[in-house]
């Protein structure tokens, strides 16, 4: 099936002989608008050439690579069901095969059709939920090496301080995604102000626990997550939000949700918008 913009003109395969019949290939068209078209991509701009009108559109697969373990991190922050944030052992599996190949796949995708806001979103979130992977699989015993004397390593100051600053990194990274997603819609914007939230907090626990192993100071660390978990449950509805939309529409299939589009609201005029996207840098005239 192929979704076609409102702008272009359907086509039809033609007829492919079989044996000694011929027989007419189906395809089914949906028409779209220029809007809902362009809504599929996570990129204010639209993309160059036709490689979007052929391809598939990458977004949807980056979107549900982030959120299968982005939404089993949340309920492991919230202790939902008796779990902890020790229970990121038993999902290491999906930072790596979801979180990690599907989001760098979908990446690659953006890449190719010219997309870079999305491509560079995919990209790193992909790459850290392999480095999650890596610290939380039981095979490297990285949290285990950290062990010196009766202080376990999962509360020693060396490994939670290489995590806090870690986490302190990524909410700068998330901020700067926030800023360039102020163009795209409104559910977006609210993902990355929630993960800026969700790396702080984060970081404040991770902090705690290396400075203070009393039973008072890992309870305070367990309410910096708890909070952390919060700001990451808004961003996991958002992400679904949009996940549903997408799914919808790649399809055709009519969906009341609104999607909040603010690539025609906000910095409509800014010469830096018509010049973004890859392959139409314009070189200044020659003297």
């Amino acid at each position: 099936m192929s979704v076609n913009s409102s702008q272009n003109t359907p086509y039809m395969h033609e007829d492919k002989p079989v044996g000694n019949h011929n027989e007419l290939s189906r395809q089914m068209t949906v028409s779209l608008s220029p809007e809902q078209y362009e809504r599929l991509f996570f990129q204010p701009t639209a993309a160059k050439g036709d490689l979007a009108k052929r391809l598939g559109n990458p977004t949807l697969l980056g979107l549900m690579g982030f959120l299968i373990p982005f939404s089993c991190v949340v309920f492991n922050l919230l202790q939902f069901q008796g779990s902890s944030t020790q229970s990121m052992t038993s999902v290491s599996g999906s930072f790596y095969f979801l979180g990690g190949i599907a989001m760098n796949v979908a990446a690659i995708c953006e890449f190719i059709l010219g997309n870079t806001f999305p491509f560079v979103v995919f990209m790193i979130y992909g790459c850290h939920w392999v480095n999650l992977g890596y610290v939380y699989d039981p095979i490297h015993q990285i949290q285990a090496s950290y062990t010196a004397g009766a202080i376990p390593g999962a509360i020693s100051q060396g490994y939670n301080a290489g995590q806090g600053n870690y986490n302190v990194v990524m909410a700068l990274i998330t901020f700067c995604f926030l800023c360039g997603s102020l163009r795209t819609n409104v559910p977006f914007v609210i993902v990355f102000f929630s993960l800026v939230f969700l790396f702080s907090f984060s970081a404040a626990g991770n902090y705690q626990l290396g400075f203070n192993h009393t039973a008072e100071g890992i309870e305070h660390a367990i309410y910096y997550f708890k909070i952390a978990g919060g700001f990451g449950f808004v961003a996991m509805i958002m992400g679904w939000y949009l996940a549903t939309i997408t799914a919808c529409a790649s399809t055709g299939v009519p969906c009341p949700l609104p999607v909040f589009d603010l690539s025609g609201k906000l910095f409509t005029h800014s010469d830096a918008q018509k010049q973004e996207h890859a392959g139409s840098v314009q070189r200044p005239n020659a003297v």
